[in-house]
């Protein structure tokens, strides 16, 4: 007989340190403890925390190989210049050169074009502090266009009664079902993941909708696939069916929303008729899946990001209110990458010491498509300073505008597509590399311990933002600075988190004696697992029947017949990730998905060269052919400027393509 023992973490490490370090993973906001030993400067070892209260001592394969990109080859160590696009750069002996040069070239273009002709795109791979100091730079500058992937979501979540989580994934354990829509845990948060896991194993339904068959529906105890953009249609139609069948609380109805009788006669006017053609789905399963939310209750409802753009986002926390799941143990909303609190930069900046600005009625969507707006000629952006790779991901719609731009800078860490369109290059640090204040979904508010010192090239975004504001006279306004010249980030946070109205009391020095304890708002909750109501009356405004379930054909469609999705996977999270040796064995990045029926209706076998083509925008790839994808769709993990597209075999007649497509959609 064979004796099968458990496999168990050992903590701690056997190899040579001379210092541990214990910090926050930030691959993404699950917001892991991580413990990484260090010797001459280099991490020897990382372990996971066992005494994290989120992850327990785990680690997912990303929070493991960072160490991987602080010392690649490829990275950008050294400031640069260059005149035009297509020339070479031309280092600057140091940053304060490099400085100096911005500065002036930043005046030159405000006094001939005016404030507002600069805009300022901040990826999160940049640190918060980029973000930050982009917002108070950029007051004193007189811009208001300043984009962050996070933006929109919170703008939109703030219209909701509900604009947080209320079910901490470590409360998930708890619950009788995990409803997830498109909220890919399994491959994006596999740490997150392992809660819904433990769940299942505790005996919790685990229901999952995607529009493609993800790694999380393969762990589901039931799994459905959906029609494109139809997610939170999805929704009302389960609200529709829990209606009609009578499966909702009506004592949770009149506790928690306002004018509930009037909401409910909404859905009357709905039919399920149209549900297949609406969802993709027909009426019967979504009827199975509301008598599994029914029966299993209290479920937590777990959304991904992309759903905050879709319209009737509100009708989520609404399911979840409606049948009286807020304030349960194991019950609640928990939309993904909301865990952020609003901070308030711009705090002591007097109407006198900035520029006038008026906010963008519409800013700028992470994810691209169609339905949002996409700059024209019009649009008098002259200047642009970028960090990470924003060109290519949440500002993709500026690609094409940025080359005719008088000043592109970028501040990163690795070649990109938009250093490429860049004339100044600024080297940043890599989270591991600064301190700063971490957010998890949780609505946690870490620290993030430096673990290796950067080196003297990289600067953090506050140390960027803090030497150009000295340029301009505005050193005042920059006051965070240690005797070495260097950003003090403690207490930069320090001013951030006193002067916002989320954070309003909570101090670096909190955070850093209550690891994993500290959340925010502090004011407002009761306790974890209360639903955060900001009406008057204390109920929420409910979200009401669509008047019409079934959109309209996009004239896009004709041209472009198949949707586009990209979507990130572990192997791609970042820019430091795509440079990572170990992720070049787990994905191939040309890698597109597409049906069987597509492939075979356009002559395509599994590796043929493709092309993808949407409106202004192409990429080349090689076919993948699945039914991980529906037949009217296509995936990948890169971006295009559209969710429409043509795809083809390269070499071959894009109309006959066009025509064959066209037969077999119809």
């Amino acid at each position: 007989m064979v004796d099968y023992k458990p496999l168990k973490r050992l903590p701690g490490t056997r190899k040579e340190y001379v210092r541990k370090v214990r910090t926050i993973c930030q691959e993404c906001t699950v917001g892991c403890g991580l413990v990484a030993y260090v010797q001459d400067e280099r991490v020897v070892d990382v372990h996971g925390d066992e005494d994290h209260p989120v992850s327990r001592g785990r680690l997912c394969a990303k929070g493991i190989a960072f160490v991987q990109a602080l010392r690649h080859p490829d990275r950008v160590t050294l400031p640069g210049t260059r005149n035009r696009l297509q020339g070479p750069f031309e280092a600057f002996d140091n940053w304060e050169k490099g400085l100096d040069q911005l500065a002036e070239r930043l005046r030159r273009v405000k006094d001939q074009h005016g404030p507002e002709s600069l805009v300022i795109a901040c990826s999160p791979m940049a640190g918060l502090d980029f973000l930050l100091g982009a917002r108070r730079f950029a007051r004193l500058w007189g811009t208001p266009h300043v984009y962050n992937p996070l933006d929109d979501t919170k703008a939109l979540a703030g219209k909701l009664a509900v604009n947080s989580p209320t079910a901490p994934c470590s409360d998930w354990k708890n619950s009788k079902c995990l409803f997830l829509v498109e909220a890919d845990l399994a491959a994006t948060h596999p740490v997150a993941f392992q809660w819904v896991l433990e769940a299942k194993k505790n005996g919790a339904k685990i229901i999952a909708a995607d529009i493609r068959y993800t790694a999380t529906l393969s762990k589901a105890d039931k799994a459905y696939m959906i029609s494109p953009e139809s997610e939170s249609l999805l929704g009302a139609y389960l609200m529709k069916a829990l209606i009609d069948e009578g499966l909702i609380d009506e004592a949770a109805i009149e506790t928690n929303l306002e004018d509930a009788a009037d909401w409910k006669v909404s859905y009357k006017k709905v039919t399920m008729d149209d549900a297949q053609q609406a969802v993709g789905l027909a009426p019967e399963k979504i009827l199975e899946i509301a008598r599994l939310l029914a029966r299993k209750g209290p479920v937590t409802v777990i959304t991904g990001k992309r759903l905050a753009f879709r319209e009737n986002y509100g009708i989520w926390p609404t399911l979840a209110a409606a049948m009286g799941w807020f304030g349960k143990i194991g019950g609640g909303w928990y939309p993904m990458e909301s865990g952020v609190a609003f901070l308030d930069a711009e705090k002591k900046i007097s109407e006198d010491d900035a520029e006038e600005t008026e906010k963008p009625e519409q800013s700028y969507p992470y994810q691209t498509t169609r339905h949002h707006r996409i700059p024209d000629d019009d649009h008098g952006f002259k200047a642009m300073i970028c960090s990470g790779n924003a060109l290519d991901k949440f500002m993709s719609p500026f690609k094409k505008a940025a080359r005719d731009m008088e000043l592109n800078v970028f501040f990163g860490a690795f070649p990109n597509v938009t250093r490429d369109l860049a004339h100044m290059v600024f080297p940043s640090t890599l989270w591991p590399e600064r301190y700063g204040v971490c957010f998890n979904n949780d609505r946690i508010i870490q620290w993030g311990e430096r673990i290796v010192m950067p080196s003297d090239a990289c600067r953090t975004g506050l140390g960027f933002w803090m030497r150009l504001a000295q340029r301009l006279g505005w050193e005042e306004f920059f006051p965070w600075k240690k005797s070495t010249g260097l950003a003090d980030h403690e207490a930069f946070y320090d001013f951030v988190l006193s002067n916002s109205p989320d954070t309003a009391g909570i101090s670096v020095e909190q955070i850093k004696e209550n690891p994993g304890a500290v959340s925010w708002p502090t004011a407002g909750i009761i306790n974890d697992h209360a639903p955060l109501f900001k009406t008057e009356t204390g109920k929420m405004q409910p979200a009401k029947a669509p008047e019409k379930a079934v959109s309209p054909a996009d004239d896009s469609q004709k041209e472009y017949p198949l949707y586009y999705q990209a979507t990130r996977v572990a192997s791609r999270f970042s820019d430091p990730s795509h440079w990572q040796p170990w992720t070049r064995e787990i994905a191939d990045e040309k890698a597109v998905q597409i049906h069987p029926d597509a492939a075979k209706a356009l002559g395509v076998e599994n590796g043929d060269e493709i092309v993808i083509a949407a409106n202004g925008d192409q990429i080349e790839g090689r076919a993948w052919i699945s039914r991980m994808v529906r037949r009217d769709m296509v995936w990948s993990t890169r971006r295009l400027l559209e969710d429409r597209v043509l795809v083809y075999k390269k070499g071959a007649d894009s109309e006959q393509a066009l025509n064959n497509l066209r037969e077999l959609l119809q």
